[in-house]
């Protein structure tokens, strides 16, 4: 029974007993079911004080001692709230709780890190240019060849490594030089010529592992680590989210069962308010001793005490909310939280599954697809330790050719003119002037290299490998440690979730049962065939039937919260979005 439902009941009792008169002399004779009235004896002495004389003659003005102690002002709690639904509590949560803006940025740094590791294959340019002045003085006697020279130089060039694990470039050097060549080598000093020249020669080179460090796999192994870091940080976004949910879900209805909690306090001290004044009117009727008016005064200050501490417990509880949402205190007025979403509409028991739930919890729970992330890298460890227990052979190849074009100087001995050198000459000169005897290249180099690196012990690379075989077999059992305790966790909320429905059955039987007996029981009150005890006592059970009931239909929405935080459908059952979804672009 609600509690508007139970004051209905007691003011209608109230009514009946306005309307009814005591018999004559009932002042003087004690009802059958009223041993303790030890002070009749007190009122037969003084037959001649007026009924509520005697009562005042054992309580000292109840109406004043009511508004003092207990009060009959509207109740008005000590400290300020603000209402909340549940889904403003959840979407607050995602967008201030610290917890959560700390893996977004973890999501970002792994983003970045995936980034960082793919730049290891991107494509190098490179580019330079040099200038040279030569000057040279003939001294003694000695053949000189060139008095002087200047060039101007440059290159340009790209590179990349191979996803196999080689190296590939290519580069083009350009040189063209001046040089002062004095006209006879024996005597420097009659004379010389400047020769121009123009050089263009490109330069392919190639090199490539023949055994550690070859295949795609072990070259891109930073990179799929990177990714698996970037998945981890996601599915540990996701848990963190999922878990925050759940949490929040818990600490608000926490919030409403302190929050009924003080409202079923509240009603037990109007229900108690009511029996007193039901048995002060006994008492000034003469039909019950003062003395019984003083019990119920006694359980109805025990009952306002249960009210103090329930106003502690829900801003305690709120509080607990409150940091959870990842609000700050400094400078808040409003601290209590007074929750607005009616659990009962959340009360909808579905059938579960039991292994359907267990399936999709191994498959979609962000903690089972952690540890299957860190053993995939494990794997990726694993083939790296492998790879390196290998010897070191390389292979390098290098092809250059080579264009040039020099000024030649005019023959007075032949009658030769002279000719200059220039770019195009340069460029024609790649080729021979006879393709078919003398080839298509006129100037080339060919070389190739092989280099071998061979540990004999090769005790660090296998102390390794066996190391991350040995971590690997633990990642192995870290997972299926896990997936047995996500079961036993998915089996677990599943039964909370029906011995919940059962107590939520058991317990609006009990309200049914306990709200006859309260009316029965005021009932005989009424006639003097029961006492303020039973009264209470009646009272005491019809509210914890209440609070049970209310108990087990929170019990199943956090076992619920649970299994869907087990599942991965806690954020969807609740419309809600990770940050990271929100901001793609990050």
């Amino acid at each position: 029974m609600s509690a508007s439902l139970s004051t209905s009941l007691t003011l209608a009792l109230l009514a009946g007993l306005a309307a009814w008169s005591p018999p004559t002399g009932a002042s003087s004779e004690q009802p059958l079911d009223a041993p303790d009235q030890v002070d009749a004896p007190d009122q037969v002495d003084a037959p001649d004080q007026p009924a509520s004389a005697m009562a005042d003659s054992h309580v000292s003005d109840p109406e004043s001692l009511r508004s003092e102690a207990f009060g009959d002002t509207d109740y008005v709690l000590p400290f300020a709230t603000e209402d909340l639904q549940l889904s403003e509590v959840l979407q607050l949560a995602l967008d201030e709780n610290i917890e959560l803006q700390n893996k977004l940025v973890a999501v970002e740094i792994s983003e970045a890190n995936v980034l960082a590791a793919t730049g290891a294959f991107d494509v190098q340019l490179t580019a330079g240019l040099e200038a040279s002045l030569q000057k040279s003085t003939p001294r003694g006697s000695v053949y000189v060849f060139s008095t002087g020279s200047r060039s101007l130089s440059g290159y340009l060039g790209v590179s990349r490594q191979l996803e196999t694990g080689g190296s590939f470039s290519v580069q083009v050097d350009v040189t063209r030089s001046l040089t002062d060549q004095p006209l006879s080598i024996i005597d420097p000093t009659g004379g010389s010529t400047t020769l121009a020249s123009y050089s263009i020669q490109p330069r392919l080179t190639f090199s490539h592992p023949l055994l550690r460090g070859m295949g795609v796999k072990v070259n891109r192994a930073a990179i799929d680590r990177a990714k698996l870091a970037r998945s981890s940080a996601e599915a540990d976004e996701l848990v963190s989210a999922q878990n925050a949910i759940r949490d929040l879900i818990s600490a608000y209805w926490d919030v409403l069962y302190a929050q009924r909690d003080l409202e079923n306090k509240r009603t037990g001290v109007e229900l108690a308010k009511e029996q007193l004044t039901r048995t002060e009117a006994q008492v000034a009727a003469g039909r019950l001793a003062a003395v019984e008016a003083k019990a119920v005064e006694q359980s109805l200050a025990q009952r306002e005490t249960d009210v103090l501490l329930a106003e502690n417990a829900l801003l305690e509880a709120s509080l607990g909310l409150r940091t959870l949402m990842g609000q700050e205190f400094a400078g808040r007025d409003t601290l209590g939280v007074t929750p607005t979403t009616d659990p009962v509409g959340f009360l909808e028991p579905e059938p579960v599954d039991v292994q359907a739930a267990i399936e999709k919890a191994l498959q979609a729970n962000p903690s089972v697809r952690q540890l299957e992330i860190a053993l995939a890298s494990k794997r990726i460890d694993e083939l790296e330790a492998a790879n390196e227990r290998l010897p070191q052979l390389d292979f390098t190849g290098n092809f250059s050719t080579q264009g040039r074009s020099v000024d030649t100087s005019a023959d007075s001995s032949t009658g030769e003119a002279g000719e200059a050198g220039s770019w195009g000459e340069a460029f024609r000169n790649f080729v021979t002037a006879d393709i078919a005897s003398q080839g298509l290249i006129a100037e080339y180099t060919v070389t190739g290299a092989l280099d071998l690196t061979w540990s004999i012990q090769n005790r660090t690379a296998k102390g390794n490998h066996q190391r991350v075989l040995a971590e690997l077999r633990q990642a192995e059992l870290n997972l299926k440690s896990t997936r047995q305790s996500t079961s036993t966790q998915v089996i677990t909320a599943t039964n909370s979730m029906r011995s919940a429905l059962k107590q939520i059955e058991l317990a609006d039987l009990s309200i049914e049962l306990a709200e006859q007996n309260l009316a029965a029981e005021q009932a005989r009150f009424e006639v003097g065939r029961s006492t303020n005890y039973d009264v209470l006592e009646r009272i005491d059970e019809l509210l914890s039937a209440e609070n049970t009931r209310l108990l087990a239909g929170l019990d199943y929405l956090k076992a619920r919260s649970d299994l869907q935080a087990l599942t991965g459908e806690i954020l969807p059952a609740y419309g809600l979005d990770l940050p990271s979804a929100a901001n793609p672009g990050n």
